[in-house]
């Protein structure tokens, strides 16, 4: 199955299929290919492309120097930058174990040594964590008194307490984001009745740091792809994640029920993300998707972000517990504590701080990303 309109971009996804031989049959045209370099690198797959290429049985395909070369710059990259942001987390977690504070990391930080046979084949992005809700801010003090430096201020402190992390620090200058939880705590896509914590496996060349098990990992990065989905922006290398660890458990027949078992009012979503990853599992998968695959236009830039980010945040508003919870937070949309405001727009008081509270409501002047 072909899930693009696009021969450029189905190239990328075949030749992201970890199970099959690169085929003499593709063909890329010189026309396309500064578009396949981009959009191999804007969905962090290039690494695991010049990987492929150089790593498959390739039966007769030929690639430009220039693609290679392209390729080969995105993998030296990532490794030089993985091995950077790798050497800042074991700092922070050899800090945050002299402290009793757990953590454990998230997403690329995790996946690149833990999931990807080569450290560099996976772009880390930011530094996500996990840590326990009682010593989030705990972990945030110790990074402010050891040289960090909040990147944002948040819109109010409630909003630090609900959403999946507080305000990103930049340390060492890296960003980091610290989380409490997987999603915000009013998302439908939170496992609340799941142990985090009880869900770990260790890194077999890094022992010391604990990732979650595959089960866990599924569930948060099939989750989290469809989120992305929600918000408009969907990435190939998100999709290869997924694919790499269901590939692990294509063997056990209960592997899929374990993931959704951690949130079944989630289970349409977990159905869509898997049936869109196991086309990178099997080229004759001619399965009906119950949700059709997302255009290339997703996968190269988000798609009316602002409308759909604040639907997102109405809804998750609206699973808080408690009316005073969701009172509070809602007014915090629209009336952002001063701290906040001073930060994005500069210092207002008075008759003026009141203007620009409604300007920013009536969406007269922008609002930045808190």
């Amino acid at each position: 199955m072909e899930p693009f309109k696009s021969p450029m971009a189905n190239m990328v996804f075949e030749l992201c299929k970890p199970n099959q031989d690169i085929s003499s049959k593709l063909k890329l045209e010189k026309d396309d290919e500064e578009s396949l370099l981009y959009f191999a690198a804007r969905n962090g797959v290039a690494p695991w492309l010049f990987y492929r290429i150089n790593n498959a049985s390739i039966k007769g395909v030929q690639f430009s120097d220039r693609v290679k070369a392209g390729l080969r710059m995105q993998y030296l990259q990532t490794l030089v930058m993985n091995q950077q942001k790798w050497k800042v987390f074991k700092e922070l977690h050899a800090l945050a174990a002299e402290n009793n504070i757990q953590i454990i990391p998230l997403k690329g930080t995790a996946l690149a040594f833990s999931l990807y046979p080569e450290e560099a084949l996976r772009p880390m992005g930011d530094i996500d964590l996990l840590v326990p809700d009682k010593d989030i801010f705990k972990l945030r003090d110790l990074m402010l008194n050891n040289g960090a430096k909040p990147v944002h201020v948040p819109i109010s402190k409630l909003h630090d307490q609900m959403h999946a992390h507080i305000s990103a620090l930049s340390w060492q200058n890296i960003m980091i984001e610290p989380h409490q939880r997987l999603f915000a705590m009013g998302s439908a896509l939170n496992p609340s009745s799941a142990n985090l914590f009880g869900n770990l496996k260790r890194i077999k060349n890094h022992p010391e740091i604990s990732v979650f098990d595959d089960t866990m990992q599924a569930y948060h990065l099939i989750t989290h792809a469809f989120k992305g989905y929600k918000m408009g922006g969907m990435r190939l290398g998100w999709l290869l994640d997924i694919a790499l660890i269901l590939n692990r458990h294509k063997k056990d027949s209960g592997f899929l029920k374990q993931v959704k078992n951690l949130n079944p009012k989630a289970e349409k979503q977990i159905d869509t993300i898997i049936q869109w990853s196991c086309l990178l599992l099997d080229e004759k998968n001619e399965q009906n998707l119950t949700t059709p695959f997302p255009p290339k236009e997703m996968f190269l830039a988000e798609q009316d972000p602002k409308t759909k980010h604040k639907k997102m945040v109405l809804q998750e508003i609206a699973g808080l517990p408690g009316i005073k919870n969701k009172a509070n937070l809602l007014f915090r949309e629209f009336f952002p504590e001063i701290q906040y405001m001073d930060h994005q727009f500069g210092k207002h008081r008075g008759i003026d701080l009141l203007k620009l509270y409604l300007k920013r409501i009536t969406g007269r002047i922008n609002r930045p990303d808190n």
